[in-house]
């Protein structure tokens, strides 16, 4: 099947994100396009000089000053889409092994295909809302984050036009277009504070008819978090302290005990499923940034020789995990000379 998947590169990340492009290319027949947003003359002249190493590789960037917002970016993608799916993946997803066989075989049952949870959460949590993560909205309707994701494009070419809502982020207290108010739309869409990107697009497609499946594929990887990662000052003063005293950065069960507590002070009550599903969140939410920090640091050590970063969490998953994902690290690294 021809695909053709688009990954947006923010500034920051080209330099090691190329591996993961690399990996995605070398386990797949795919063609990826590489659009550069927001990136400076030099990241733009690596990403550029990487596209030429491959013909399934297409370098494209949108002009315009700073960074566009991921939503706004994917609206321009699709408009310009001529084939029948329109593909998206985040620039830190990673291919372990081939995956083509096992998204293909999903493709013809469904108008929307959604994959790549981060790993910090649970391959089989089932968080319901609108932000990022999120497959379900509160009354039960099917979403798709937008991490790794096939839409098929004639349909939503469709509900574009027709409702006038692409793939942008919404605040319905603030702004909904009014092509879309007579189309009766939840309490729970209507008084939520904010509908992440794609997810207005998603609940409207329900209106016609379209027809969505989020599968876990086993061969691929997604940090989360590295990709437009805005750190509190808290991680911030965390690094810097480090670059200047040269101690790795430790992720262990005090840190994360920590972040859990954190984050925890305002927790909702509600019944003990509820209760254990927000536990979850609360602990995935957790591992975000600090997961995001341990890989950015372990880039930093393979390319520029700084102390190794240590991952020092007892859960068992995750050491899996991260095991995993070191030794593909490592081995794309060692491959792809080229791109140090």
């Amino acid at each position: 099947m021809k695909l053709t998947f688009n990954i947006i590169f923010i500034s920051g990340t080209v330099r090691y994100l190329r591996l993961a492009a690399a990996s995605l290319l070398g386990e797949s027949g795919y063609n990826y396009r590489l659009v550069a947003n927001g990136l400076d003359r030099e990241e733009q002249r690596l990403l550029q000089d990487f596209c030429d190493t491959s013909p399934r590789l297409e370098y494209f960037s949108y002009p315009g000053k700073g960074i566009m917002d991921h939503g706004s970016m994917l609206n321009i993608l699709f408009a310009r889409e001529d084939s029948d799916y329109f593909c998206m993946a985040d620039s830190d997803i990673f291919a372990a092994d081939p995956f083509e066989e096992e998204l293909e075989k999903h493709l013809p049952e469904c108008d929307v295909f959604s994959s790549c949870l981060p790993i910090s959460m649970k391959p089989d949590t089932l968080l319901r809302g609108f932000s990022g993560r999120c497959l379900q909205t509160p009354a039960g309707l099917p979403l798709a984050p937008t991490y790794f994701s096939v839409y098929r494009t004639e349909l939503f070419r469709r509900i574009i036009q027709e409702t006038k809502v692409g793939f942008e982020v919404y605040h319905p207290a603030r702004f909904l277009p009014e092509s879309i108010s007579g189309l009766g739309l939840g309490d729970d869409v209507l008084q939520s504070r904010r509908l992440d990107t794609a997810k207005l697009l998603n609940v409207l497609a329900h209106g016609y008819g379209a027809r969505f499946r989020h599968v876990e594929l086993p061969n691929l990887i997604h940090i989360g978090g590295i990709s437009g990662a805005r750190k509190s000052w808290r991680y911030r003063l965390k690094d810097k302290s480090l670059d200047i005293l040269q101690r790795p950065f430790v992720l262990d069960d005090t840190y994360l005990e920590s972040e859990i507590r954190r984050r925890s002070r305002h927790r909702k009550s509600g019944s003990p499923t509820d209760a254990a599903t927000e536990a979850e969140n609360i602990r995935s939410r957790a591992l975000r940034t600090p997961l995001s920090t341990y890989f950015s640091r372990y880039f930093e050590h393979l390319f520029d020789g700084t102390t190794e970063p240590r991952f020092e969490l007892t859960d068992d998953r995750l050491q899996q995990t991260i095991g995993r994902f070191t030794r593909l690290i490592q081995d794309l690294y060692r491959m792809k000379a080229t791109l140090r």
